[in-house]
């Protein structure tokens, strides 16, 4: 990823622009779909279907929410999987509960939380649910003093 990251996001967001400046896209192209297919099949057999959706889907979701630039979030998206993984483990291991479900259940959690309190993509936190929650409150206190 490291060596071939501007080309990768090149084609990720615009690949007819790619294909015109000259980007084999169609090794790309296999090549990103090959990295995936190898990655859900040793997992799959190794973990699981739920476990390996959710660790693909999730922490990438989560990190989308918080950050804004492509490196921070494969970054962040590292980090929020390992967290999840470990968190996991812990939590399997001391409420004796099966790992893959405690693994999904932080990795959900944490994108719940991330998608009520991101700073700028946030349910709660958007600047119209602001104005949305001053009028909501303005009206139940309006309604307290009648």
């Amino acid at each position: 990823m490291k060596l071939f990251y501007k080309e990768l996001l090149f084609y990720t967001f615009d690949p007819l622009g790619a294909q015109a400046s000259g980007l084999p896209i169609n090794l790309i192209h296999f090549g990103l779909t090959g990295a995936i297919t190898l990655t859900i099949i040793a997992s799959m057999q190794t973990v699981g279907v739920v476990l390996v959706v959710s660790l693909l889907i999730g922490p990438g979701i989560t990190a989308y929410l918080l950050v804004k630039e492509l490196y921070q979030m494969m970054h962040l998206g590292a980090v929020i999987g390992v967290i999840s993984s470990v968190t996991g483990m812990y939590i399997s291991y001391y409420l004796n509960v099966p790992s893959g479900a405690a693994i999904v259940l932080v990795v959900s959690v944490l994108f719940l939380l991330a998608l009520f309190l991101s700073p700028t993509q946030g349910i709660l936190t958007r600047p119209e649910m602001a104005h949305q929650r001053a009028r909501l409150f303005s009206q139940f206190k309006s309604q307290k003093t009648k």
